[in-house]
């Protein structure tokens, strides 16, 4: 593949932190990219995961080996170290299975590269038999969770924190019971098997009259004694760092931090198509704005595939479900639903620049794609405003209308350019961010940076 920038790149200064972020609906190629970063940048010093949680899976192909990151980040097939920073959720039960595909790729001592945030909260398997009984009980209107409990993770902590009462609404989960007194579970609690138990038997009680009222296989779990048994044990071998802002600060004075998002920013808690969102804050704004606030440069990169793609329900203005596009990593899921593909989507992808407070560079993905098949691409949705307004974050109402414009957008399309090189300017002049990385294939080996500046 022979590609060319576009537009005037942002000089990176050397070891200063690059911030990851997917500008569509997830599945960008995060985690492709972050493994290819770290292999390219010869100081880098750690992956930070800090927001999403076991749900936000990540593909890396590196030659015969394969492996879809969950919480580790995805420079590990590299060797690079691990920061799992609060806000994101930790699933340990699922990070001990990760651990163990990842040693049978030859990693050695995988939980080794790992550094916790004890503040962090823990995901449980009641956590994710709520989600799925939840889920369940939507029937048709079910809004495509991936039935991991990162959404029943997050409104319980929250719900604990208000003290709610039944009949009470924390975003869009009604409250089915009074919320117990005992904290959330968190990271470090796991250090006491006393304190595990205690919030254990606190969240099953919680959680009770939702998994009976689903009366489903998928919305049962283990006795509390058994979990907590599996979670205090697989603690024993996390490393914690009760201070990891000064650990992380050792980190990016050490060399290039690459902090790696989870999801898409159209899947925002507070700025994405409303009720098909994450619980969690996907937009890197309030990242950056920290990292310069301690003298930092950050370099923000968003990705982008060539078209667009969707996991389960919610609004996809360009969607065409004529486009043959597998993908072997991306399938229908349980809960989350089918994998839906599109044109490229100009408003869209203009629509999560600003949402995410702007990048400095954008990564495109799939052009492997281009010119074998009739893509389009939307530049423009008849009857919307472009550019959409951006919510100012503060309610779900607002969230709400700009679904309802979502729903109703109709795509004004033409002719996607039938070359890789002819995309790159394509979106790099609709969106006035230069085009920086290019990849033609899933495996590290298939990707280009444009801009050496990056790399510096």
């Amino acid at each position: 593949m022979t590609v060319r920038r576009t537009g005037s790149p942002i000089v990176r200064p050397k070891g200063s932190p690059i911030v990851v972020v997917g500008l569509g609906y997830g599945d960008e190629s995060k985690g492709a990219t972050v493994d290819y970063l770290a292999s390219t940048i010869g100081d880098t010093a750690a992956v930070v995961r800090w927001s999403g949680g076991a749900q936000a899976a990540h593909n890396v192909c590196h030659g015969p080996r394969q492996h879809t990151f969950r919480q580790f980040g995805s420079g590990t097939l590299r060797g690079v170290r691990t920061i799992l920073r609060a806000p994101m959720m930790v699933n340990p039960i699922s990070l001990a299975a990760e651990a163990a595909e990842l040693a049978a790729l030859g990693v050695g001592d995988p939980l080794g590269l790992v550094t916790v945030d004890p503040g962090a909260l823990v995901t449980t398997p009641i956590h994710v038999a709520m989600n799925r009984a939840r889920e369940i009980a939507r029937g048709d209107g079910r809004h495509g969770s991936c039935g991991e409990g990162i959404g029943e993770t997050r409104a319980y902590a929250l719900a604990v924190e208000a003290h709610a009462r039944q009949g009470d609404s924390i975003g869009n989960f009604p409250v089915h019971a009074d919320v117990p007194a005992s904290p959330a579970l968190t990271v470090g609690m796991l250090r006491d098997r006393t304190a595990t138990v205690a919030a254990l038997d606190a969240l099953a009680d919680y959680a009770r009259p939702l998994l009976d009222s689903a009366d489903h296989p998928d919305a049962t779990h283990e006795p509390v004694v058994a979990i907590a048994d599996a979670l205090c044990d697989i603690a024993v071998l996390l490393t914690f760092v009760d201070d990891i802002d000064a650990h992380l600060v050792a980190a990016l004075s050490s060399g290039t931090v690459i902090f790696e998002g989870s999801q898409g920013v159209l899947l925002d808690e507070w700025l994405g198509f409303h009720p098909y969102t994450t619980w969690s804050t996907i937009t890197p704004a309030g990242l950056a704005g920290e990292l310069r606030a301690a003298g930092h440069r950050p370099y923000v990169l968003g990705l982008t595939r060539s078209y667009a793609t969707r996991h389960g329900a919610g609004p996809m203005p360009t969607e065409d479900p004529s486009l043959d596009l597998p993908d072997v990593h991306n399938r229908e899921g349980r809960y989350q639903g089918g994998w839906r593909t599109g044109h490229l989507d100009l408003p869209a992808l203009r629509y999560a620049i600003r949402a995410a407070g702007g990048v400095d560079g954008i990564g495109v993905s799939h052009l492997d794609a281009v010119g074998t098949r009739e893509l389009l691409v939307a530049t423009g949705w008849s009857g919307v405003t472009d550019p959409l307004p951006q919510p100012s974050g503060t309610g779900i109402a607002e969230l709400e209308t700009l679904t309802a414009r979502a729903w109703a957008a109709r795509p004004d399309y033409r002719p996607l350019p039938g070359t890789p090189e002819g995309v790159l300017e394509l979106i790099g002049s609709a969106t006035g961010c230069p085009t920086v990385l290019a990849a033609d294939g899933p495996q590290r080996t298939d990707r280009r940076m444009l801009c050496p500046n990056l790399i510096c």
